[in-house]
């Protein structure tokens, strides 16, 4: 998953590091810790500017930092979590405290570290299994709908984003263009640049006022909801490809708002234009989602966060080490490093002198609901892609898809543990 924002208003605090208060004795003198998808850059920044301070504050402590690549984050996690074997601290997605919560330390001792107050509590419920805190968020990513007001026929000033599924529909329909070799203009574009995002439909289900399980812990796959979501998902890439040969885009460089060839989409920051751009002054409009007939809008927010394997033998040092990069002005660094949102609020007041960021904040604040409690993730996210494309491509009616879905992650949900 891709999750990382670009934050250049804060990049000049990349240098400014400050090492909190933290005891220097350790039953441990080691502490390895796996970051997934670091970058060189980032890598540097722990090896070369947090490392040595930690270390100031913890003399004789050894620190080492790995990094995992995205495609293959399911089975090496997986890997050291189940064989009781690997890093003192494991870098986890949103979505993964149900899934391997029991395996994880309970650092519920955090709470009594006095910055915790500062930390965004929806990010700390994805950091939460069983009540207990299992290690702590460190990036939040908000991903709501942008649209580029200024192509539209309402135009920049007097635009209003729709507000129902019906509505939006109608309004990719309105501002797609198709020519004889394919789009001229698409209406919507998903995070990804596809036409599908499994992420993406659980979002919807949620707008339409359901959710992924039922009270006894089943799938909820053949909710009304559920279907709600899935036909918007339907009718809007049919309004956005007349027929099943219309081809899309042609290449273009750049981001997707910023080539005027994109109405509405949801992006992550890095792929937008800067803040500083002219574009979200005069074109640029920010909503939450589209929602159904009992649902509500929302804006969907990813919380990664670092965990300790119950398997550790360093949890106490580690529990300090969290508290060091978690603090504000730590926090703050890496996020002009690493491209991290910081989780704290305290941080904000940096992010709101921007505008952009501003606005974002705002709605996050208003609309957000984070992507969490999502059961044996990995395996879902095939099996949803797999039926939502039949599905979407005319292969499978709605009834067999509803039941596929259902059946076949109940059984996953059963084989896992969840189901008895």
């Amino acid at each position: 998953m891709k999750r990382l924002l670009s934050l250049a208003v804060i990049a000049a605090t990349a240098a400014a590091l400050v090492i909190p208060a933290l005891g220097v004795s350790a039953q441990s003198k080691s502490l390895e810790i796996a970051l997934a998808g670091a970058d060189q850059k980032t890598l540097d920044w722990f090896n070369k500017t947090a490392f040595p301070a930690f270390q100031q504050a913890n003399p004789g402590v050894q620190l080492s930092v790995i990094s995992t690549d995205w495609g293959q984050f399911d089975t090496v996690t997986a890997g050291w979590l189940t064989t009781g074997s690997g890093p003192d601290i494991v870098y986890l997605g949103s979505e993964y405290a149900s899934t391997y919560g029991k395996l994880l330390a309970d650092m519920s001792a955090l709470n009594n570290w006095s910055d915790i107050k500062n930390f965004l509590p929806a990010a700390l419920q994805t950091a939460t299994y069983d009540g207990k805190l299992r290690g702590l968020p460190i990036l939040m990513s908000p991903r709501p709908y942008y649209y580029r007001a200024d192509l539209t026929k309402q135009g920049f000033k007097d635009f209003t984003p729709p507000v129902a599924f019906a509505d939006e529909i109608q309004f990719v329909k309105d501002n797609t263009i198709a020519g004889p070799n394919g789009l001229i203009r698409q209406g919507f574009m998903d995070i990804g640049g596809s036409d599908f995002d499994g992420q993406e439909f659980i979002a919807y289900i949620w707008a339409a006022g359901g959710e992924l399980y039922k009270a006894d812990g089943s799938s909820a796959f053949d909710s009304a909801a559920t279907a709600e979501a899935a036909q918007y998902m339907y009718d809007r890439d049919k309004a956005m490809f007349p027929t099943s040969t219309t081809a899309g885009l042609p290449t273009f460089e750049g981001t997707p708002l910023g080539s005027g060839l994109v109405v509405s989409g949801i992006f992550p920051l890095w792929n937008s234009p800067a803040t500083t751009d002219k574009l979200w002054t005069n074109a640029i409009v920010i909503a939450p989602y589209p929602h159904g007939k009992n649902g509500k809008p929302l804006i969907q927010v990813f919380t990664d966060w670092l965990s300790v394997p119950a398997y550790s033998k360093n949890q106490d040092l580690a529990a300090k080490f969290l508290e060091f990069i978690g603090s504000k002005d730590n926090a703050l660094a890496l996020s002009s490093v690493a491209g991290y949102t910081p989780v704290r609020t305290d941080a904000w007041d940096v992010l709101n002198k921007d505008p952009v960021w501003s606005q974002l904040i705002a709605l996050t604040q208003k609309y957000g609901r984070g992507f969490s409690d999502i059961r044996a993730s990995a395996e879902l996210r095939p099996l949803i892609i797999q039926q939502m494309n039949l599905f979407l491509t005319d292969q499978q009616d709605w009834a067999t898809t509803a039941a596929n879905l259902k059946s076949q992650y109940d059984a996953i949900l059963k084989k896992n543990g969840y189901l008895k």
